[in-house]
């Protein structure tokens, strides 16, 4: 298949971009998210996999101030909270919870705090060594269908030379600093650009934009996304497809039918 998507494909794509905004402007008549539909000849992955990867794009999905943002830390989570929160921290008001895991797991107990929350929050950011740990505590609630995978996020950028601490609960020696300046980059990161996981099918639904963007901006994320995924120069993150493994792209939202982008002739 030829990309990126330009030419006919760029007037096909502009079509069936434009008829799923009309389609909510007579049905919602609200802000949707307008994803990318990837159809390969392969799977991506052999496994289930629950780590969103980011891909850079162009035009931005979103932005610190207008995203409700839930951290997940160790415990305890004040000494994360005190720093994070400091007056005048490039982080002071981008969370708006910090949790410690022990917390996340009491309220798990109950289903319904756990609706709660996912409803409470339009992101979920967890520190990178127990991010792991978190679909056994969240569950099906947040994991089945991918419906709010918490994101990793690492507190300091890794560093060999990195004075290691021991805490009062054990003798070995960890990483425990926290780097405001560090995490804010990997926020803004995660909430500017949309990300993708790797499917055990022959489809990914990816996010490129609102229903409120230019068409040429949508196609232009698109493109992104699409060059992020099939380029071997951006292995081994991204470059998992083979051009000619791209089968069809459509477009849709949560709710609509896919409407064809481009298709294998």
């Amino acid at each position: 298949m030829g990309l990126p998507i330009e030419g006919d494909a760029a007037r096909q794509a502009k079509k069936s971009f434009r008829a799923l905004k009309s389609h909510i402007d007579k049905t919602t008549k609200s802000r949707e998210l307008v994803y990318l539909v990837v159809n390969t000849a392969n799977p991506t992955t052999r496994k289930d996999d629950y780590i969103p990867r980011i891909i850079p794009v162009r035009n931005r999905l979103g932005t610190t101030t207008e995203t409700s943002i839930l951290l997940i830390t160790k415990d305890p989570a004040t000494t994360y909270r005190d720093t994070l929160r400091a007056k005048d921290s490039p982080t002071e008001d981008v969370f708006s919870e910090i949790m410690s895991l022990k917390k996340l797991k009491s309220i798990s107990k109950n289903p319904k705090k756990v609706k709660k929350l996912f409803n409470e929050y339009d992101l979920v950011l967890a520190d990178h060594r127990l991010h792991h740990l978190l679909p056994s505590v969240l569950g099906a609630t947040f994991y089945k269908g991918h419906k709010k995978l918490p994101r990793k996020l690492q507190m300091a950028k890794p560093d060999p030379d990195a004075l290691l601490t021991k805490t009062s609960k054990s003798h070995k020696l960890k990483d425990e600093r926290c780097d405001p300046k560090y995490v804010m980059a990997q926020v803004k990161s995660i909430v500017k650009n949309t990300s993708f996981l790797p499917s055990t099918g022959t489809s990914m639904s990816i996010r490129i934009g609102y229903s409120d963007m230019k068409t040429d901006q949508l196609i232009e994320n698109a493109n992104d996304v699409l060059e992020y995924l099939s380029n071997p120069k951006y292995k081994p993150v991204g470059g998992i497809i083979s051009r000619n493994d791209i089968r069809a792209l459509h477009t849709k939202t949560a709710e609509s039918i896919s409407l064809p982008l481009s298709i294998e002739k």
